[in-house]
Formats: structure tokens, C-alpha cells, sequence
């Protein structure tokens, strides 16, 4: 008797933890730009991220049994992306200060992040687009850039899955950036 109860409560555990489903994931972006120019010289620069939608919710995730949550990014995206920013630019010599002439935009234009399933594969789809604009008074500089990425996967993804996957992407967005030959130009240029 005790033995059949004991297998009851196993069977109804496993179906209730079954049923949750996923649960909603915060997203910390720390995106690393693993290879930039080191410039001969460099105007200093004021550096601004700005993030027009403020729309924290990038998208979502669901489980095989269709049970899906909201992939979130935390409330402090500008930050993050202003730290991985000012690390960029010191790593390519480039002076920053709140006191500089020249200013550095950088906005995130859209940000996304989708668990897709066609009842055979399972896809990880994740959108980024930046703008980068630079001004010192005479001069300007302005840049687009996008990332995309597709993954399979097997299963519904982790929360650190998640991270890995979206800051992949971001750290891919501002590679472009940082690594757009225009942009080194405009850095160069204006130290002379």
C-alpha cells in the first residue's frame, strides 16, 4: 500500500513539474568585442548610449508544450552597453571623458529574441541593430550596424543559454562597429 501511494506521488510530482513550463528569463548584457584596432592616435571622446523603446521585454521562449514567457533584458542596458563601450575604446587607445568635445552615440535601434518551433525544428532567432554616431563640431561621423543569428537547439533554452546567445549577438553588433574602417578614419583624423 505504501509502495503504490509513494508511485502516486512520484507520478503527480513529475506531471505538475511537467506542467510549469518555463520560466520568465532577465538577460544581463555584458558583450566583449574581442578584436578592435589599436590607433597611433585618437581625439578623446564623450561616450552616450541611448535606448529610444525603452521596452524591457525582448521577446520570448516556450517549451514543447507550448507554454511560453517573456525574455527580458534587465533596466540597466544603457549601462551595460556604455561599460562594454568605454572598454572597447580604451582597448583601442582612444581617451574617454564626460569632458571631451567629441560625442559618441550609440543607440540600440531594436533588440529581439525568439524561440521559433514548426513542430520539427526548434530555432533560437535573435535581431540587433545599433546606430553609432560621432561629433566634434566640425566634423561627423555615422555608422549602421546589424546582427543576426539562427541556432538550432534540442530544447527549450536555459537562462544562461539566453545570455550566451543575445550577448553573442550584441558583442557581434558592436564589432561591426567599432570595427568600421570610417570610424577609425573619423578617430585618426581628428587628433591631427
Amino acid at each position: 500500500m505504501r509502495l503504490t501511494y509513494l508511485i502516486l506521488t512520484l507520478i503527480l510530482l513529475s506531471l505538475l513539474a511537467g506542467c510549469s513550463g518555463p520560466l520568465p528569463q532577465r538577460v544581463n548584457l555584458q558583450p566583449e568585442v574581442v578584436s578592435v584596432p589599436r590607433l597611433p592616435q585618437s581625439i578623446p571622446l564623450r561616450v552616450d548610449v541611448v535606448y529610444p523603446s525603452r521596452q524591457l521585454q525582448i521577446g520570448s521562449i516556450a517549451d514543447r508544450l507550448g507554454n511560453e514567457v517573456p525574455v527580458s533584458v534587465t533596466d540597466n542596458i544603457q549601462t551595460e552597453i556604455t561599460q562594454a563601450a568605454l572598454k572597447t575604446l580604451e582597448r583601442m587607445g582612444v581617451a574617454t571623458s564626460s569632458q571631451a568635445n567629441a560625442n559618441l552615440t550609440l543607440t540600440l535601434e531594436h533588440l529581439s529574441y525568439h524561440h521559433r518551433s514548426d513542430g520539427v525544428r526548434r530555432e533560437l532567432i535573435g535581431v540587433m541593430r545599433i546606430s553609432m554616431q560621432a561629433v566634434d563640431g566640425q566634423r561627423r561621423y555615422q555608422g549602421k550596424f546589424e546582427s543576426e543569428s539562427r541556432e538550432e537547439v534540442l530544447r527549450t533554452p536555459t537562462e544562461q543559454k539566453t545570455r550566451e546567445f543575445i550577448n553573442d549577438l550584441a558583442s557581434e553588433a558592436l564589432f561591426q562597429a567599432f570595427n568600421d574602417p570610417e570610424f577609425t578614419r573619423y578617430l585618426i583624423a581628428g587628433a591631427r
